[in-house]
Order: structure tokens, then C-alpha cells, then sequence
């Protein structure tokens, strides 16, 4: 699994997507010459932020990978950690509880 970090501001989303894309297409070029393939089915990406800076601007329009249109999603799984865009953890703490439930369901049946 490869990711990639960065910053801006919500006016410089613009910018920020060209370099994405210019950075995922130089990956993806260094996977071609190693006899690797990018899936862009498998590619995801989150804008993290305050929902009122890019609501409205041009941070949801999809990047294209490969020829494949990847649109952000609202939240990622990192490592075990459900990530949401505005790093809030709700997500993370519904599928936790959910589990913890379950489990606690299993040992009452014993």
C-alpha cells in the first residue's frame, strides 16, 4: 500500500490535485518499469478538512487514474483506523462498539 500526504489551503485544492495526479502518474510509471501495476480500482482519496472549505470548490471533482475516474470518499481505512474527512472518528468508533457488542453477545451465549 502506497499513500501520500500533503497540505494546502481549500483555495489551493486546484493545484494540490494537478500535483497528485502528477505524483500517483510518476508511481505509477516507476511500477510500469518494475514490472508492477497501479490498480486504479483499488485507489482511493480523502480531502481532510473543515466541511465548510471545500464544500464547495473544486476538491470533489474526481482525479483520473490510469484512464479511471477516482472520486473522494468520505472515509478510508488506515491500518485497522476508519479515517472520515473531518477526522472526527465517528466511523471508527461505530464499527469499535459494534464489534465490542458482538463479542460481548457471543460470551452471554456460552
Amino acid at each position: 500500500m502506497t499513500q501520500l500526504y500533503t497540505s494546502c489551503s481549500a483555495a489551493d485544492c486546484l493545484t494540490l490535485a494537478f500535483q497528485l495526479l502528477r505524483c500517483i502518474s510518476d508511481v505509477a510509471d516507476w511500477m510500469a518499469s518494475n514490472r508492477l501495476k497501479l490498480n486504479a480500482e483499488k485507489t482511493q482519496f480523502i480531502w481532510l478538512g473543515s466541511p465548510y472549505h471545500y464544500t464547495e470548490s473544486v476538491c470533489h471533482l474526481p482525479l483520473f487514474v490510469g484512464g479511471t475516474a477516482v472520486s473522494p470518499v468520505d472515509a478510508v481505512l488506515n491500518l485497522g483506523v476508519t479515517f472520515d474527512a473531518q477526522l472526527t472518528m465517528k466511523n471508527h468508533v461505530d464499527i469499535v462498539v459494534r464489534s465490542c457488542f458482538f463479542q460481548i453477545r457471543q460470551l452471554r451465549s456460552f
